[in-house]
């Protein structure tokens, strides 16, 4: 506890997640993009596992989260659980993974994997306390008649969710792997410029 380096990583690590959903994230949510939020929680990921990577300190993904929930309860003026809770969660998933596998590419894989597939799930289960089951009736309706037009109408719509989870979850393990070779490379050049 006596080094501030780690602390000080997070606080910087934090605060650039924490620019990055006031803006780009704020940007792409007004401009209606489709999946910014899987967007949002990769740019979230590669943040998070390059942190831990740099400094694998117990707990400095969570400071990182703190600072960055900070900086968008700013940015809103107010409390709009929604963002705040996905960052919280993120931070916590990241941390809590790389607490119980160790600081290893498996580790930011499966951090990967649980950060965007909890984002996918974050948004049902925001629908369903907001708007209620028959909303989301509605959506496996449709789901299943746009799989009924491109040629896969016997597919229901809890199998297109799994599909669409996994490949949520394929994405976010790529993301993660390629956050943990980023930092990996990231971390020899500093050690080699620090001689």
């Amino acid at each position: 506890m006596s080094d501030p380096r780690p602390w000080t990583w997070a606080a910087v690590f934090g605060g650039l997640w924490g620019a990055l959903e006031m803006t780009a994230g704020t940007a792409l949510k007004l401009a209606r993009i489709p999946l910014s939020g899987a967007l949002m929680a990769a740019l979230a990921l590669v943040i998070l596992v390059t942190l831990r990577r740099l400094q694998p300190t117990a707990g400095v993904c969570l400071l990182a989260g703190a600072a960055a929930v900070f900086l968008k309860v700013l940015a809103l003026g107010g409390v709009f659980p929604g963002p705040l809770v996905a960052m919280g969660v993120e931070a916590v998933m990241v941390e809590g993974v790389f607490l119980v596998v160790g600081s290893r590419a498996v580790a930011a894989a499966l951090a990967g994997a649980l950060v965007l597939v909890w984002g996918l799930l974050q948004m049902v289960g925001m629908v369903w306390l907001v708007a209620g089951l028959r909303v989301l009736a509605s959506w496996g309706e449709a789901l299943g008649g746009l799989a009924g037009r491109v040629g896969t109408g016997g597919i229901s719509p809890g199998v297109l969710l799994s599909l669409v989870a996994g490949l949520h979850a394929a994405a976010g393990a790529a993301a993660g792997l390629g956050a943990w070779r980023m930092a990996g490379r990231v971390g020899r050049r500093l050690r080699g410029a620090s001689r």
